[in-house]
């Protein structure tokens, strides 16, 4: 009874046109407010999901380091073990630290990232080469593949592949590093230029783990890392094994965990920007406030009437609030429908660009969720109780009163 009776209130004439229109204005307030909302928290999505694959690319499934410290060792037998745990796809040796890289009168800090053969089987660099191989060289023959960034910095972004880079360690036998004797100075020619993202465009420069040890003055079975590319429905399982193999003193991280800082910060930036477009609609649900008042002392004398005929000032109440939910579930309704539209477009015509050049993609891309729907058609229902409230609080005292 109480929704046909706010359904009623909803559809019909009123003595003033401008109720009508108000009310319709404020319907229309929410769609907008909610379609914004999808279409936004979809953006955040879809640019969400395009860095996770990015950095899904560059990490392996599964890294393993020392618990403290930069270097640990493992023996042979050791390596051999992990290399057998059922569903490990492939395995490499990972020697990494930061060297200074010079060409010419061009200079940089970067990291510098030995990796063995197999690692081609772990990263995606390959898909990500601008230009040139992704050959690493040998100890004696080492080959640089290069970040863009780490390129421009070196002025060899127009250079010939082939050009020999410098590059200064720290001696680790060395007591202080105020002469140049206290670096290590190797040099070896570039393969190959990827790019990845900015992140680590900048950052990155690969080659043979091998001569990455000489570099850094380690022994032969000290590495940095080792990186594992697995069977991803088995993870847990593996996990396990290697911990168990290796023992406390190393930690064991898959790809979550490698970037769990990125993606908690992605991820409340997300919930940031629904705080804040969730405000903006709190501020719109004032016109359905105007608009409920207007219609509570448009419909005085049905008030008066339903209160004749035996009803309650709580079923009054009831009317009124159902009514402020109609409004705004029509609205977000009508917002969902606006959005989705939109967001399905973009989908499959990226009719709206990104400026620039620098991201992986020209677009913006866009991901919509069930569960952002679900998060704001529940905002939009609980604006539109609180919002309806008082209006219908002063209808149901309209009735308290007369009796």
């Amino acid at each position: 009874m109480h929704f046909l009776f706010a359904w009623r209130y909803f559809r019909g004439k009123y003595a003033f046109q401008a109720i009508q229109i108000i009310a319709w204005v404020s319907v229309f307030a929410i769609a907008i407010g909610t379609a914004a909302l999808i279409t936004i928290l979809s953006v955040s999505n879809g640019f969400s999901d395009v860095v996770k694959s990015l950095y899904a690319d560059f990490y392996a499934d599964l890294r393993v380091t020392p618990a403290k410290g930069k270097f640990f060792t493992i023996n042979d037998a050791q390596y051999h073990a992990l290399q057998k745990i059922d569903g490990v796809k492939a395995i490499s040796k990972v020697v990494e630290n930061k060297a200074l890289f010079v060409k010419g009168d061009y200079q940089t800090v970067a990291t510098l990232k030995g990796v063995d053969t197999s690692y081609g089987s772990i990263n995606h660099l390959k898909d990500y080469l601008k230009r040139g191989q992704t050959a690493i060289g040998y100890k004696d023959q080492p080959l640089l593949i290069i970040g863009i960034g780490v390129e421009r910095k070196l002025g060899l972004f127009q250079s010939m592949l082939g050009d020999t880079v410098q590059m200064f360690a720290v001696n680790r036998s060395g007591k202080s590093f105020t002469q140049i004797s206290q670096l290590n100075n190797l040099s070896a020619a570039q393969s190959g230029a990827f790019s990845v993202q900015q992140e680590f465009d900048e950052s990155y420069v690969f080659t043979n783990y091998l001569f990455a040890q000489y570099l850094f003055d380690l022994q032969d079975n000290q590495y940095s890392a080792i990186e594992f590319s697995i069977d991803q429905n088995k993870e847990a399982a593996i996990i396990k094994q290697i911990q168990d193999l290796l023992g406390p003193n190393f930690l064991v991280q898959n790809k979550y965990q490698q970037n769990a800082d990125l993606y908690k910060i992605m991820q409340l930036e997300k919930w940031i920007i629904f705080a804040i477009l969730a405000l903006i609609m709190i501020v719109a649900s004032f016109n359905l406030v105007g608009a409920l008042t207007m219609l509570v002392l448009e419909k005085q004398k049905d008030i008066h009437v339903l209160g004749a005929m035996g009803a309650k000032p709580s079923d009054i109440q009831k009317i009124f609030l159902l009514l402020s939910a109609i409004m705004s579930f029509i609205g977000a309704l009508l917002g969902g429908g606006l959005a989705t539209v939109f967001v399905v477009l973009q989908q499959q015509f990226h009719f709206i660009k990104l400026g620039g050049s620098s991201f992986v993609i020209d677009y913006y891309p866009i991901k919509p969720m069930l569960e952002d729907y679900l998060a704001i058609f529940g905002l939009v229902i609980l604006i539109a109780l609180l919002a309806g409230w008082l209006p219908a609080r002063k209808a149901a005292k309209q009735l308290h009163g007369r009796l």
